[in-house]
Formats: structure tokens, sequence, C-alpha cells
């Protein structure tokens, strides 16, 4: 990250969400009330080199900064005079949600030591012996990597050791994956734990890399896991007080509402009253992943359609039950 990819994101950020920076005037930012946020994050991070930028604000550098933001990210800011920088029925995309959520978490990352005390963060599974940078110049780079993995049992109890070309790392559920390529195993998805005996980077670049999509290959898994199962609609029904959670933060991107709860609000949890049930689907390989996905939900959501997942799902908490008898 640079200074200057900052400034322009938090130009992009004080713009579109004003009042968070102390600015209160209708919608709209004046070019000084701009240029005094970005002085105010300066002064609040003056010793971190990382903020160099943000007081380099002229009338004439901001031009060209909201022509990159409208370049990189397809948001159009605009101006009225006499009122200032506003933005017209601005709808956060899924690319630039992406860019916000990167970006915020790269900036908890670099003031890790500083935030100690104001940001907690789940303990996830990646090995001390992994270092994820030299991982993500290899990808970018194409560099081979060569590894020793004993898988446990969701990978067969398998020892896999050999060459092969770095494509993604994907972080789900506290756990890193590094998914990776070669002629024997084809695309596979690494644990970065206990698992990885040994890993090591090469300068030696792959001579027939192959191309790989996150979004295609993982289009309809709902985590890490990739079958040969058929991917189809699964309705499921959601109750109100989570219905709210679930569509701020979807389960899946191919998530869709069918149907909102007639009663969206009720003081009383009646799980039996039908006006409290929402509905939503998603297109995903009904698989071990997904059934670990309901099951976190508790009593809140239940699986409606098609017939032969709802079973799928029955009979595993019917196996979890007898645990309790």
């Amino acid at each position: 990250m640079t200074p200057q990819f900052l400034r322009r994101y938090y130009i992009l950020r004080i713009i579109s969400n004003p009042t968070v920076y102390g600015v209160d005037k209708n919608g709209f930012v004046p070019l000084k009330d701009l240029q005094d946020a970005l002085d105010q994050l300066r002064v609040d991070n003056i010793d971190d080199p990382l903020y160099d930028s943000l007081n380099l604000h002229s009338q004439k550098t901001v031009k060209r900064d909201l022509n990159k933001i409208k370049s990189y990210y397809q948001v159009v800011v605009l101006h009225k005079r006499n009122y200032g920088y506003y933005i017209d029925d601005y709808e956060v995309n899924d690319a630039l949600k992406e860019t916000y959520e990167k970006t915020e978490l790269y900036l908890l990352h670099h003031h890790a030591h500083a935030w100690k005390d104001f940001v907690s963060t789940s303990r996830s599974s990646l090995s001390s012996q992994i270092d994820l940078v030299p991982l993500i110049h290899a990808i970018e780079q194409q560099f081979i990597i060569k590894m020793t993995y004993h898988g446990w049992y969701d990978d067969g109890f398998r020892t896999i050791s050999g060459f092969f070309q770095p494509l993604h790392i994907k972080e789900i559920n506290k756990a890193w994956y590094l998914i990776a390529h070669n002629k024997e195993y084809g695309i596979y998805p690494f644990c970065l734990d206990d698992r990885v005996k040994s890993m090591s980077v090469s300068k030696q670049r792959v001579k027939e890399p192959i191309v790989f999509s996150e979004k295609d290959y993982f289009k309809n898994a709902i985590g890490i896991l990739k079958t040969d199962m058929k991917a189809e609609w699964i309705h499921l029904k959601v109750a109100n007080h989570h219905f709210k959670y679930l569509a701020s933060n979807p389960m899946h991107h191919s998530q869709k509402i069918v149907s909102p709860p007639k009663d969206p609000e009720t003081e009383a949890l009646d799980y039996n009253n039908p006006k409290i049930w929402g509905e939503i689907k998603l297109h995903v390989e009904p698989n071990y992943e997904f059934l670990m996905e309901i099951l976190k939900y508790n009593l809140w959501v239940k699986v409606v359609r098609p017939a032969h997942v709802k079973e799928f799902v029955k009979h595993h908490i019917g196996l979890m039950m007898a645990y309790y008898e």
C-alpha cells in the first residue's frame, strides 16, 4: 500500500460517509472540510510514513485523485457549487466492498501493536512456520514452491510432497489455505497449519502456469470444500431476529431473499409462529461444509427444500441427538 493509495482511499471514505469524520453538512463535503479531515488523520498518525501524503490535498490534487477513484472504483464523486462534494445514489458494489475490507484489514495489521488494547481478533490455525508474504509474492511472480504435507482425516491421511504452482490464499473459519497446483494432484487446498511439514519458495518460475480464478473455482462452495456434488438452489427459512443479520451478511454470494418475515420484529420468539419466518435461497453444493454452516445457526435457520437436502441435515441432527440419550 502506498501513501497515495491511502489518501485516495480516505477521500472516498470521507465523502461517502462524512459524519463519521466529523463533517455534518447534509451529505455534502466542502473542500475545506475534506482537507481538515485529512489533516486530522495525518496528525493522529504523525509518526507513520504511510500517512505522509494525507496533507497533500490541494484542489488540483483532489481533482486528480477523484479521477483515479472514478477509474479504479467506478464511483463518480460530484460537486455542487457552494456546497461541496457528494455521491449521488451511492451503493457499495462487491469490488468496492472487497477493497474496503482488505484496506481495513491491512490497516489493522499495520497498527497491530499500537491498537492491541483496543482490537481483538480470533486466533487462527496458521502455523508459525508459515510466512504469508513470500507466498503471496510467489503467487504474483508464479514462482515454484516445494512442499511436504502430512494430511489428516479430511485429506485421507495422505502425505503429499512435490513442487507446486501457488495460486491463491484463502481464509475461512479461522483457518488459512493455500490453493496450489501440479499435474499429479491437480488443484489442491492445503491447510496452512501443522500439516505443513516443510515449505520453501524458489526463484524458478512455473514453465506452464495455469490460470486460476478464485471466484469461478469456488463459485458454488460455501467454504473451501469443492466436491463433485451438483450445486442447486437450497431454500432456507430464517427467524426474524436473525433475518436482518443474514440480509446484511449473506451466507453465500448467490444468496437471494425470497420473502421477508411478515412480522419482522417481535418481542417474543415463538418459533411456531409462521409470521416470524422469512425465506432465502442460495445456490451451493449441499456438502459437509454446507451442513456445518447450517448447524452453526442453531434454531434460527432451517432447510425447507429440496427434500433430500432437508433429510441430509435431519439425519445428522438425529445422529447428534443420539449422543445425549
